[in-house]
């Protein structure tokens, strides 16, 4: 069974990864526009000293943790949960869902030598299903956030798989979110590899520096209850 819980005034919904990925694939078979996105702990960071993130994720449909301490500070002790976590399994499952499935995929991140890395991944990973319909380099489009949806509405994926950072990946969804022509947004942000393959995972020092002030936003939070 799914629960939602809140963080630090940011909501997260707690689910097995069977159960994500149902509504993974749910969500890309229906009509309308589902959001789904994976979560860090600088995304609750930011959360917390920016409204229009935290409002942005308190409307999205889910919202799963991609670090295992975000886990751990709402009491998840299950090993094979927080494994999953620490693995980035959802995000890794999930993109093998639609591309097994053949639907069309649109790829957005924030700097070309990610997009390389995305393609090669995606191509060792899934070959000639991986439903790459188009792509986009944020830094490259110079703030021209019209284009980017223009490009993305002209082929209508079926996913939006979105690899910016935080607060810029929420920030367009809340400008552009009654535009976009598509049935599932799947934002990861720059710092969530898929599963630790092909991608460079986060350093050591840089993680722990992100927990702590987590765990400062977290207490922050409970004073002004």
């Amino acid at each position: 069974m799914s629960s939602r819980k809140e963080l630090a005034g940011v909501r997260i919904d707690i689910c097995s990864l069977r159960e994500a990925l149902h509504r993974i694939e749910d969500y890309v078979k229906s009509e309308g526009l589902h959001v789904v996105e994976s979560v860090s702990m600088r995304t609750i960071v930011t959360a917390g000293e920016d409204g229009v993130v935290r409002q942005c994720l308190d409307e999205m449909d889910l919202v799963i943790p991609s670090d295992k301490e975000i886990l751990l500070e709402l009491g998840v002790t299950s090993r094979q949960w927080l494994d999953e976590a620490r693995e980035h399994r959802f995000a890794y499952e999930a993109l093998r869902t639609v591309a097994r499935e053949r639907h069309s995929i649109y790829l957005l991140t924030e700097k070309r030598e990610q997009m390389d890395r995305l393609c090669q991944y995606m191509e060792e990973s899934f070959g000639d299903y991986s439903g790459i319909c188009g792509d986009a380099v944020w830094e490259e489009c110079e703030g021209d956030t019209e284009r980017i949806v223009n490009e993305i509405n002209a082929v209508a994926p079926h996913m939006l798989l979105v690899m910016l950072p935080t607060p810029v990946q929420e920030t367009f969804l809340a400008e552009h979110r009654k535009m976009l022509n598509i049935r599932l947004w799947f934002g990861v942000g720059t710092e969530n590899p898929f599963a630790g393959r092909k991608t460079k995972p986060v350093g050591a020092i840089r993680k722990l520096l992100a927990h702590r002030k987590m765990k400062q936003q977290i207490q922050s939070s409970k004073e002004e209850i």
